[in-house]
């Protein structure tokens, strides 16, 4: 009997205060969710779709697992995967997923994706473990699975702009008929920085657990509760992407808007590699929270500081990008080197935080249209030159000077309290914080059309846009799988 389809979103993030601080345990991050989603769907992959080549059965042991982009080319993955060994005992090492390369007639790519390799590796391991065999439908729920991968087009810079009035109006920036074909390959394609890794992981582990265990809903009484996620999710995630980072964006993706302080990083250390001896069990530990000497004390307020309705949020794209994991080695570096000077701009930046922080509140607290912005403006402006100070004595552009250039001239435009370079820095999509008012958002949409600037590196901007993007408190949701018209076919 076919199954309906399992669709699962998660948001997008800016952390718009806290950037390296969120590294350390003692300092956190203030981080606002965006409506901008990345979708996982997951059905059961018609048997028409396999091909002769692949020899694979579907026996609870060994099976096939399909994952397609179609919003790009010459995205769409083929893996076997076999799970005889962990469930025979074996030397519990992680489930064996392995791409068939040698499907390139048959529309498969031969080019990995290591961010949806890890999460199928980690999340069927764990399914795995506590697994009873017998049933003959599988681990997989019944047979070959097929995961249909849906974003936003605001995580991608694009030509043309999907508008102000949509921030205004309070609409998302997705829905049904609004996924675009990005028409490059995925390796081409130029992000603007709002977390899609992290909402990729995090819909694909969702999408796949509620699929395994067929579950169409999130609570605490089931396996597949936000916190089982979560840890699953920055698991796959920090291997993913080389053990860096401290997993804000993964908690943004399973909670929404929050204060977050990271966890321990031996929690994830303590794992080891897929290929070790024991590692199944040891994830299993991790990911159910039941390690001895290693017990999640990750702190996620959910929606602790929320935006005023007297303000507005939005992100202007730069049409560059940063790598983020290099850019975070080269600051702990500089850290390590130079301990007292950088603890000391660390705690000045937490400082500044803090006032954000209650200045917000304080703000929603009296929600008048009226409101004196002038406090919250000099609070961003002391946040920025410490900041950029950080730039300057770590070496690293976390506020380049164009970025400089161009958050001055959209502070200067009457109605924009002001903005800042989020998360990381560098060349991503940069947040402004403006009145929320409509002749504001048209005004600085209209001094920003044609905006250039170039710096004394190199560095240039010469396509700035308003993405059609707003603050949103909520984290992963079920979808109803009748939206999705057009990308995911149910017969193929």
């Amino acid at each position: 009997m076919s199954l309906p389809p399992i669709a699962v979103s998660a948001p997008g993030k800016v952390l718009f205060a806290g950037g390296f601080l969120v590294l350390d345990r003692q300092h956190t991050g203030l981080v606002f969710g965006l409506n901008a989603r990345i979708h996982a769907i997951a059905r059961q992959r018609p048997s028409a779709a396999a091909t002769a080549q692949v020899d694979i059965i579907s026996d609870g042991h060994t099976s096939i697992v399909e994952v397609e982009s179609p919003q790009f080319r010459d995205a769409r993955w083929l893996y076997r995967v076999g799970f005889r060994d962990v469930l025979a005992g074996g030397n519990d090492a992680a489930v064996h997923v392995e791409q068939v390369r040698d499907q390139e007639d048959a529309g498969f790519s031969a080019s990995g994706n290591k961010f949806v390799e890890t999460t199928l590796r980690y999340v069927l391991t764990y399914v795995a473990r506590g697994f009873v065999p017998g049933g003959k439908e599988g681990i997989l729920g019944r047979g070959p699975v097929k995961v249909t991968i849906l974003a936003d087009h605001d995580y991608y810079s694009q030509p043309t702009s999907s508008g102000p009035a949509s921030l205004v109006q309070g609409q998302s920036s997705s829905g049904s008929g609004e996924w675009r074909d990005f028409s490059v390959r995925l390796s081409e394609a130029h992000k603007t920085g709002l977390g899609s890794s992290a909402a990729l992981v995090t819909s694909l582990v969702s999408a796949l657990l509620a699929w395994c265990l067929q579950k169409r809903e999130f609570d605490d009484e089931t396996p597949l509760n936000q916190r089982t996620i979560h840890n699953l999710a920055q698991a796959a995630h920090c291997a993913a992407q080389g053990k860096v980072g401290s997993g804000f964006d993964v908690a943004a993706a399973v909670y929404g808007s929050c204060l977050y302080r990271r966890f321990t990083p031996t929690i994830l250390e303590n794992v080891g590699e897929p290929s070790s001896a024991g590692f199944g069990e040891r994830l299993r530990l991790c990911v159910d929270d039941l390690q001895r000497e290693s017990k999640w004390d990750v702190e996620v307020a959910s929606q602790a500081v929320r935006i005023p309705q007297s303000l507005l949020l939005v992100m202007c794209d730069v049409d560059c990008g940063s790598e983020t994991p290099g850019m975070v080695k080269k600051v702990l570096q500089w850290r390590k080197e130079k301990t007292d000077e950088a603890t000391l701009l660390w705690n000045a930046l937490q400082q500044g935080q803090e006032d954000l922080c209650r200045e917000l509140r304080r703000l929603a607290a009296v929600e008048a249209v009226d409101s004196d912005f002038t406090a919250l403006k000099d609070i961003i402006l002391t946040v920025r030159s410490l900041v950029r100070e950080m730039s300057v004595k770590s070496g690293v552009p976390i506020e380049p000077p164009v970025i400089t250039e161009l958050l001055d001239f959209c502070s200067s435009i009457p109605g924009v309290v002001g903005g800042v370079a989020p998360g990381a820095g560098g060349y991503d999509a940069v947040a402004l914080l403006l009145k929320n008012d409509p002749a504001v958002l048209k005004t600085l949409q209209a001094r920003l059309e044609g905006w250039k600037s170039q710096d004394d590196t190199g560095a240039k901007i010469g396509n700035v846009k308003l993405l059609g993007v707003k603050q949103e408190n909520d984290g992963i949701r079920i979808e109803e799988g009748d939206r999705y018209h057009g990308w995911v076919n149910p017969d193929s």
